[in-house]
């Protein structure tokens, strides 16, 4: 009995451990997809994407959030907002 409870305290300690380096894992592997997400959809290389361009690229997501993830309502939005967006889930 007693091993067996030092053996799951063990593996909780350990799965505790590895949490945080998984997440960073996790950001580093979203943040890698939105960057070749977004230069695949910005056609026209402007560093910047309106609302059909981010439809056309597949980015549905951001197409549908257009409105909220363009901060400064000027009709388009960088990559900079986008990040913002990504660094704001994984807090």
């Amino acid at each position: 009995m007693m091993k067996t409870m030092s053996r799951i305290a063990a593996l909780a300690a350990m799965t505790l451990a590895l949490t945080p380096a998984a997440h960073a894992q996790s950001y580093e592997q979203a943040l890698a997809q939105l960057t070749a997400r977004f230069k695949a959809a910005d056609k026209n290389g402007d560093g910047k994407l309106t609302q059909q361009e981010a439809k056309d690229g597949g980015m549905t997501r951001v197409a549908s959030n257009f409105k909220t993830i363009d901060t400064d309502k000027d009709g388009y939005v960088t990559f900079a907002q986008l990040k913002a967006q990504l660094d704001a889930r994984y807090k």
